[in-house]
């Protein structure tokens, strides 16, 4: 004979109507308690609502002493984060949900954004802020787009994405100083904004093995289209198809015990669900109940093993509305499931799944997310007859003193379909939801759009590949490429000068020099990359200034001979073309162009794939400049010159890896996301990758000033190696250490290397970027044009007899 038992579930919305729902499908279930539920109990047998003005363990424990409960299931996050299973359990009572300690998962994101980091679970990059004032110092100092995330629980709603400067400072107000979410805002999470397509990834736990669930997509936005402000949620849909490998739905392999959703779901549970309930156990804090993962997946890729999924936040129990979309596909008795999580035993059991899609559409108040009218009669709603393919789940419902069911709330009810296909699910939810009404419902009407046109793409490619193979396939996607092209052709044409003759995309690049004014030119070429830079810009996601540093170090070679850089091209070389990163990198070549007054006139966009990884990116410059025959530099330099030294802005391109060395293993655990330790409103990234400084139109106007002998670009080497590459032999240069001064990034990288200075200066430019040989009566003047192109300058110097011979190569002499 099957015990009957009677199980308590703690919630009032859709998601606990329908965990009541799949629990009275199982024969070892009596009744259902529901606190402190809503109008469903009047639909439902078995179900006794039960209002309750206080959710604890003290009010819960003596209402299962009423009704005779031994089991609880704790619907929403903010009992749970609370401690409810703590206290239920000290009474002798099992509740199926994690432990308050197990429950800052949800409860505080500073605690998960940190636990992420600790396990190596993929994640945004971000800084945590309790004082306000150094929170708006960071989002003042930063160049992408981010997310800000009110630490504490928040019903969902304490998660802004600002569009830009403005709207981000007014965000951290809104949750550090007016307290729009309450004390859910004393600490802050700045997040690095992800782009791609959001799923639901949910798994039953019981602290050591897990089993997923079919992966669902929420809408969060109020309005088609992804418009308006964010909600609970507006509907949902599983499996989804973008992160399910399939062809129209879902699969469930009968001859394995347990279901599979494909390599993908593979992938999330290896390196996002394990790593979190087996940390989480590690950490003392058992994961017993529903974890929830919200994943970013990023749309870069049409192949399996190129998706690139990062964790958004984790909460500690069902989501809603996906419940309503994931329990109708459960084939397994859900009770056993609890038992099982609850005894510790999960991993014995069989979990199967529907082969099925599964579509909810909430239907919500007028006004909502913002207030709405309460009291409103539902009609339809008893007509319906509930079946397992076609479900209402009421949430914000009450009945009045009529016997009529009115709506309390601003989401109302989930309406669900369950259909062999996708696009049927969506019709039938939509049919289901015209079969009742209320003054002023609203609901999307484009709930799972995104999936059917996944799907429909998904056919044309499978039927495009039976009839020809396309280059595409091979992993280089031209149409990518023409997106870059179409991106930068603004960008290029906006450094346009005299003497350029055509445009991007021809076969060559033309540049007409007796147009641009020179009679007699000699023309001078300057070609280099950026070097191990860009493996900061591209592990921190900042690609919009390395540009500049390409620019930078091509054309101050080209100015060092005195040369008036013309023309530049670019060579970008990845993986896989991601046309935003590509844009921006470009973006900031065509600035550093323009900055120095040369055009950028051509360049190559290549594609790789597996020379370099998705996401790498190398780059090489080249730029050609001109000089009148009898004007070029280096000349006349001789005894008694002087050397100006011209400010660096940083390190410039050169000597990264030895910086990543030191950051990488001798910082005691920094990271490129640390607050530099030198400069508090800086991060080290930021600071590392403040751009190659661009000396052309400064160096050119003193050199127009006259008696500007010769320059040196101050780059691998350092001020040792690069300075005697212009000066004739038997001549040294004297340098006065000291007479200029040391940005702190290069006094934190000697302190970490514990580096001489004689290693100093020949590794690093060490301050001094650009050095200029000037004649001594015109020292004053050349001082002058330089500052008033906004250059910092030094007198580091001198030219002397070298002391050896009249043949001796040149070499730098330290005072």
């Amino acid at each position: 004979m099957t015990i009957k038992n009677n199980i308590l579930v703690i919630g009032s919305g859709s998601r606990e109507h329908a965990i009541t729902w799949k629990l009275l499908e199982s024969n070892q279930v009596d009744k259902v308690i529901l606190v402190p539920g809503n109008a469903s109990s009047s639909t439902m047998e078995r179900v006794i609502t039960v209002e309750c003005s206080k959710i604890d363990a003290e009010s819960i424990s003596n209402i299962c002493k009423e009704h005779n409960v031994e089991y609880v299931f704790v619907g929403p996050e903010v009992p749970l984060v609370d401690g409810i299973v703590d206290g239920l359990k000290r009474k002798g009572i099992s509740c199926f949900g994690p432990t308050k300690k197990a429950a800052q998962l949800e409860g505080s994101k500073v605690f998960c954004k940190d636990f992420m980091a600790r396990n190596n679970i993929p994640s945004a990059r971000y800084q945590t802020f309790t004082d306000y004032n150094k929170a708006k110092q960071y989002i003042e100092s930063l160049n992408y787009k981010i997310v800000l995330k009110a630490s504490g629980c928040a019903a969902g709603k304490g998660v802004l994405i600002p569009n830009n400067k403005e709207e981000e400072l007014e965000g951290l107000k809104r949750i550090m100083v007016d307290k729009e979410f309450g004390s859910a805002g004393d600490e802050i999470v700045i997040e690095e904004f992800l782009d791609g397509e959001e799923c639901s990834l949910m798994c039953f736990s019981d602290g050591y093995s897990l089993v997923v669930m079919p992966p669902a997509q929420d809408h969060k936005r109020i309005f088609d289209g992804d418009k308006g402000a964010n909600t609970g949620g507006m509907g949902a849909y599983a499996p989804a198809p973008f992160i399910v490998d399939c062809n129209n739905n879902a699969t469930t392999d009968k001859s394995k015990s347990k279901s599979s959703f494909g390599t993908i779901i593979d992938r999330c549970v290896e390196t996002i669900l394990k790593p979190t309930i087996n940390g989480m156990r590690k950490e003392g804090k058992p994961f017993v109940g529903v974890l929830f993962a919200g994943l970013m997946v990023s749309s870069s890729s049409s192949t399996t093993n190129d998706k690139v999924i990062n964790v958004l936040e984790f909460n500690c129990r069902m989501g809603d509305p996906e419940t309503q979309v994931v329990l109708p596909l459960l084939e397994t008795d859900l009770f056993e499931i609890v038992l099982a999580c609850i005894e510790g035993r999960l991993d014995g059991l069989d979990v199967k799944w529907s082969n099925k899609f599964a579509v909810t559409v909430v239907a919500a108040s007028k006004g909502y997310p913002d207030s709405y009218p309460k009291g409103l009669k539902i009609n339809g709603l008893l007509e319906n007859k509930n079946t397992n393919d076609n479900i209402i789940f009421q949430a914000g419902t009450t009945v009045n003193g009529s016997n009529d069911i009115v709506t309390n709330g601003g989401r109302v009810l989930s309406c669900t379909s369950v259909s062999e296909s996708l696009e049927d699910a969506i019709k039938n939810s939509y049919k289901l939801i015209e079969t009742i009404s209320f003054e002023g419902m609203q609901y999307r009407k484009d709930i799972g759009q995104k999936a059917l046109n996944h799907l429909e793409r998904k056919k044309q490619q499978q039927a495009n590949s039976k009839q020809s193979v396309s280059y595409s396939e091979s992993g280089v996607d031209i149409e990518r490429g023409d997106a870059v092209v179409d991106n930068i052709g603004p960008l290029a044409k906006a450094t346009t000068r005299l003497g350029c003759v055509s445009d991007l995309g021809g076969f060559g690049a033309l540049f007409d020099t007796k147009a641009a004014g020179f009679r007699d030119p000699i023309l001078v070429s300057g070609t280099d990359g950026v070097g191990t830079k860009l493996k900061i810009a591209q592990e921190l996601g900042i690609h919009d200034s390395i540009g500049i540093d390409l620019v930078a170090m091509c054309v101050n070679d080209v100015v060092v001979q005195g040369a008036e850089p013309l023309f530049f091209l670019d060579y970008f070389a990845t993986g896989r073309i991601h046309v935003d990163v590509a844009t921006q990198v470009v973006s900031g070549i065509a600035r550093g162009c323009k900055e120095s007054g040369c055009a950028l006139i051509g360049g190559e966009t290549a594609e790789m794939p597996g020379m370099y990884k998705d996401g790498e990116y190398d780059l090489a410059g080249f730029s050609v400049g001109a000089v009148e025959r009898d004007q070029m530099l280096p000349s006349n330099i001789q005894e008694g010159n002087i050397l100006l030294g011209l400010a660096s802005s940083g390190v410039h391109s050169n000597g990264y890896s030895l910086v990543r060395y030191l950051i990488e293993t001798k910082s005691g655990g920094l990271t490129y996301n640390s607050i530099a330790p030198f400069d508090s409103s800086k991060t080290l990234g930021q600071v590392l990758l403040t751009p190659t400084k661009l000396y052309v139109l400064s160096c050119l106007a003193a050199i127009k000033s006259g008696g500007v002998n010769g320059l040196a670009h101050i780059t691998g080497g350092g001020i040792t190696e690069n300075l005697p590459r212009v000066i004739p032999d038997g001549l040294d240069c004297e340098v006065e250490l000291g007479s200029w001064e040391i940005l702190p990034i290069f006094k934190y990288l000697v302190e970490l290397g514990n580096m001489e200075t004689e290693e100093l200066l020949k590794t690093f430019n060490s301050g001094i970027g650009m050095i200029l040989i000037v004649s001594p009566d015109k020292v004053d003047s050349i001082t002058k044009s330089l500052e008033s192109n906004n250059e910092k300058v030094y007198k580091i110097g001198k030219i002397i007899n070298s002391k050896t011979s009249k043949q001796s190569k040149s070499k730098v002499i330290y005072k």
